[in-house]
């Protein structure tokens, strides 16, 4: 478990969410060697014992900063499949741009997924992630694209995501506000490969 205790009252829920605020955006302005507990605490504005209360030690701050990303992109799908556009293309080309909003604009989580930053992630965690990101795409491509839901859907989708971080991370590792010709080549790429 990577919290003391899971906090219950809305003031304790602020104060924990703004520890894991402050150390995504400490990510973006020290080397994850030099960022601290204390550190942490003082740019989240509350007590060392405050932060003591919710997370043991630093790397369980980042252990439930990695999962609440992954929370993230899961709700970032969610949205996107309760109103899918017209066409299955245009839904490829909603869902790169929502996502590489989401590299652009997260705090922390670029410099995390192009490297410059390490951090833990509980076993399994992205695996199963990536597993219900693409079974969101696959009642979305099958229920509202007609899509056959054959043997190859799952995999081909499961590679579509990787494919997908992939290209996001080579668009952002250059550009903070990533590389339009990148992005416009992952959608093309996405449109071909999953026959939109």
């Amino acid at each position: 478990m990577n919290t003391r205790i899971e906090p219950q009252q809305r003031r304790s829920r602020d104060k924990r969410d703004r520890v894991l605020a402050a150390a995504a955006a400490l990510l973006q302005e020290v080397p994850f060697d030099e960022i601290g507990t204390r550190l942490i605490a003082e740019r989240a504005e509350v007590s060392v014992g405050s932060l003591y209360r919710f997370f043991p030690d630093k790397e369980a701050i980042f252990l439930a900063l990695s999962e609440s990303w992954l929370d993230k992109v899961i709700a970032l799908m969610d949205g996107l499949v309760a109103a899918p556009p017209a066409t299955l293309g245009a839904f490829v080309d909603s869902v790169v741009d929502t996502f590489a909003a989401f590299f652009r604009d997260e705090p922390g989580y670029r410099q995390v997924s192009l490297g410059s930053q390490t951090l833990l992630v509980a076993p399994g965690a992205s695996a199963r992630n990536d597993a219900d990101l693409a079974e969101r795409l696959r009642r979305t491509v099958t229920g509202h694209y007609g899509r056959p839901d054959d043997a190859e859907l799952t995999p081909r989708l499961l590679l579509a995501i990787h494919v997908t971080e992939c290209l996001l991370n080579r668009a952002f590792r250059t550009d903070p506000a990533g590389d339009p010709f990148v992005l416009s080549e992952l959608k093309g790429l996405l449109r071909a490969y999953l026959g939109a």
